[in-house]
């Protein structure tokens, strides 16, 4: 009866985000996912990638090459999960691209998802069942600073550690191991999580330009991004343009978020917040279009009986 009691108490329902080609499934098997700052993150700091990538490097090449960062068919998924609580270590889940999860498996198959745990090195290990967990301003990455030759890093590098300050966040990831099904078989009896809910599936285009145009409303000097213009026609978007990109961080992290040691400021974080959040309210309150999966229709949450009560089998 004790371990039972312990078991009820330790499920709780867990609100994630995910980005990933469309045609994969919306529950989040063998993938990461984010809190609302920790997804926020994986976003913001992609804004850099233009830059990162002109000049590829064995360092970038994962997320130059990350399907979830560069696919035609982008989609931001909010799902609420039912988790027993019971975190453990952080699994790297990625998209096998050309052979190679970029974190360690050089004989996975392309275009399945595939989960590491252990170190960035060879140190690598099949993740289990528990649901992962990681806090975003733990890791230095892509701390800015000089190399072991004293060469400054590249800008890129110091958007991406400043964001990470600025949004700090969880991460989480999700595997086969512990999935409590998709309702259409008995539940596992050692399963972890399971979806309570598909709350919405937006296009990323469509979030992007609604997170642009609010950082472009924020322009702390009010006319960095006017100053980027085309053939002299006057401002636009270009969101490939190292200048269009710097006034985007500019803004929201501040003059020195690109600089090592810079103070971190720009937005106030609740107003990057609510740009995240904005996609996902109903159209009429200017959130994105809804999108559909057929998978969604058949679906149904699936936990332990002992996790959630109100679960109707």
């Amino acid at each position: 009866m004790l371990a039972l009691t312990i078991a009820l108490f330790a499920w709780e329902d867990l609100t994630i985000f995910h980005v990933n080609p469309i045609s994969y499934s919306s529950a989040p098997v063998n993938m990461d996912t984010g809190d609302v700052l920790g997804d926020m993150y994986f976003d913001l700091r992609s804004v850099s990638l233009p830059v990162e990538c002109a000049v590829p490097s064995p360092a970038t090449e994962h997320d130059c090459d990350n399907v979830e960062v560069v696919a035609d068919d982008l989609v931001i998924t909010k799902v609420v999960l039912t988790v027993d609580g019971n975190y453990g270590e952080y699994g790297r889940c990625n998209i096998c691209v050309n052979g190679t999860d970029h974190h360690g498996n050089n004989s996975c198959v392309d275009g399945v998802y595939w989960c590491q745990c252990g170190d960035y090195g060879s140190q690598t290990h099949q993740c289990n069942g528990q649901v992962g967990r990681a806090a975003i301003n733990a890791s230095s990455h892509h701390d800015c600073k000089p190399d072991s030759h004293g060469n400054p890093p590249p800008v890129w590098q110091c958007w991406n550690g400043a964001t990470a300050k600025k949004t700090g966040g969880l991460w989480f990831s999700t595997t086969s191991n512990g999935y409590c099904g998709d309702g259409t078989a008995p539940v596992p009896p050692d399963c972890t999580w399971g979806v309570k809910e598909v709350a919405k599936i937006v296009n990323k285009t469509c979030s992007d330009n609604s997170i642009y145009s609010t950082v472009e409303q924020h322009d702390l000097s009010g006319d960095c991004f006017d100053a980027c213009v085309d053939s002299g026609v006057g401002p636009k978007r270009n969101t490939s343009s190292p200048c269009w990109i710097s006034c985007f961080y500019t803004t929201a992290l501040g003059p020195e978020a690109g600089k090592v040691n810079g103070t971190i400021e720009g937005m106030p974080i609740q107003d990057l917040i609510d740009a995240w959040n904005k996609p996902f309210l109903p159209v009429e309150k200017g959130g994105c279009p809804a999108l559909q999966k057929p998978e969604l229709r058949a679906a149904s949450p699936a936990v332990p009986w002992f996790g959630y009560p109100n679960f109707d089998f």
